[in-house]
């Protein structure tokens, strides 16, 4: 019997975030299928919702494909390309996926970037002055006094973004407001302490996740940024591969009422299977790139086939992250998991790195804690370029799992950077550390110049 989570432990939050948050809308009219069996629809911020969806005539919104999907208009085999250079604001919360062969992808047409899923809402000229250096806008969903992701019903603020800088010090009341920018929210406001109007334009990212990809779904070339929850949350879906998308800007959303806040890039929760996540970037997370965990339940209680590859990851708090909990029963934990071909660098960088309350340790690229499960992870080939505060951080147990194979990468670090955070051994001493630990088999390490790497994107 799986053992009750820890009362108001971080686990328990995240657990119950999983769920997420799901959107609707609800349209009057289906499309038929194309000629040929696949059905390529369209999408454009400059098209109709009552549009067939052709290139000629794309559909506009993100909430017209997930109608498309509930009522069957889109199915595995099908396709949905966004326009490239065009910014669609809210969330694709895909449902399951109606048919029985071929996958639904999700990806780009035309020319120039890649299109993006924005989570911001972005303040009109309306706030008003609730106290002397404090102003407040109204963000409820459809409330008119921003624009962008207007019908999202969340008012649980992560983070805002001035003039393109990320201003990230939530608060936990009113009362604590002190610096310019400094925020906090409640079931209404956004309220921010400013000596003056903060006028049009502030984007404000809430608690969501920006794409909850359904089982047999590939998501190819999509940029995901401003949502104050996941970039993309897997849950424990099957058949997934997500491919040459960018990533950034996520997170910052309270977990509890405890001031504990959350977000990472790719979320792969308990139950998933055979998910591919490769050629991506992720930078700028509240938490981690990349993270497997949850707890054991009866019909989700393993991670199987997991793989990311050639991956890069910039400036997130962490690079790689696992954590399981619940009974340790036959075919439960990680199964044939892998972790290659990335490059990672700067961990314990990112925008969030000095204003979250557990900063201790939590610049790594590699953290594991409370692995109650088994583990069958591979790590290797690698390149984990700058940190903080170290290589990995075996937190909880206080030793690297069994079935954790760390070999063949390439390590570097700041002087005294701890290569375990948990031990003494700092960088110089990586060669000690491997080994006693008999960890990082063929792997070579280095010391940095100065902490951080230089060359970033």
């Amino acid at each position: 019997m799986t053992p009750p989570p820890r009362p108001f432990s971080r686990r328990t939050l995240l657990q119950g975030a999983a769920a997420g948050i799901a959107s609707s809308a609800v349209f009057t009219d289906e499309r038929t299928r194309s000629r040929g069996g696949r059905n390529t629809r369209y999408v454009s911020v400059f098209g109709s919702d009552s549009a067939p969806g052709t290139e000629a005539a794309p559909w506009r919104s993100l909430a017209r494909i997930q109608d498309a999907l509930r009522r069957g208009g889109l199915r595995r085999g099908d396709a949905v390309l966004l326009r490239r250079g065009d910014t669609f604001f809210g969330t694709l919360h895909e449902p399951s996926i109606k048919g029985t062969s071929g996958v639904l992808t999700v990806g780009a047409y035309g020319t120039g970037p890649r299109p993006k899923v924005a989570g911001y809402k972005v303040s009109k000229p309306a706030w008003v002055q609730h106290a002397t250096g404090v102003w407040k806008l109204d963000i409820t969903a459809r409330s008119g006094q921003y624009s962008g992701n207007t019908g999202a019903p969340s008012t649980n603020v992560g983070f805002l973004k001035v003039a393109g800088l990320i201003r990230g010090w939530k608060r936990t009341s009113l009362d604590a407001l002190a610096n310019q920018w400094d925020f906090y929210s409640d079931e209404t406001f956004v309220y921010v302490r400013s000596s003056f109007d903060p006028g049009d334009g502030v984007a404000i990212a809430v608690q969501q996740d920006g794409i909850r990809p359904a089982s047999h779904s590939i998501l190819d070339g999509i940029h995901i940024e401003g949502h104050g929850a996941h970039g993309i949350a897997t849950g424990g879906s099957e058949n997934i591969r997500i491919r040459n998308c960018r990533l950034e800007d996520l997170g910052g959303s309270r977990l509890s009422s405890d001031g504990t806040r959350y977000g990472n890039g790719i979320e792969v929760w308990i139950g998933a299977s055979n998910i591919i996540m490769e050629d991506n970037t992720i930078r700028e997370c509240y938490d981690v790139a990349f993270t497997m965990q949850g707890t054991a339940m009866k019909d989700a209680k393993s991670w199987t086939d997991i793989h990311f590859r050639n991956n890069r990851v910039e400036n997130c708090n962490q690079t790689f992250e696992m954590w399981s909990a619940g009974d340790a029963s036959p075919g439960s934990g990680h199964i044939r998991c892998t972790f290659t071909d990335n490059v990672c660098t700067d961990a314990g960088y990112s925008w969030a790195a000095t204003i979250r309350p557990d900063t201790d340790g939590k610049g790594t690229h590699i953290l594991t804690y409370d692995t109650e499960l088994p583990v069958d992870v591979e790590v290797s080939r690698n390149q984990f370029i700058g940190a903080r505060d170290s290589y990995i951080n075996i937190s909880g147990d206080r030793k690297a799992p069994t079935g954790l194979n760390l070999h063949h990468n390439i390590i570097k670090l700041g002087p005294g950077k701890k290569t375990d955070y948990q031990t003494a051994e700092t960088i110089e001493q990586a060669a000690h550390w491997q080994s006693r630990t008999g960890k990082e088999r063929g792997s070579t390490f280095g010391v940095l110049t100065t902490g951080r790497c230089e060359g970033r994107s």
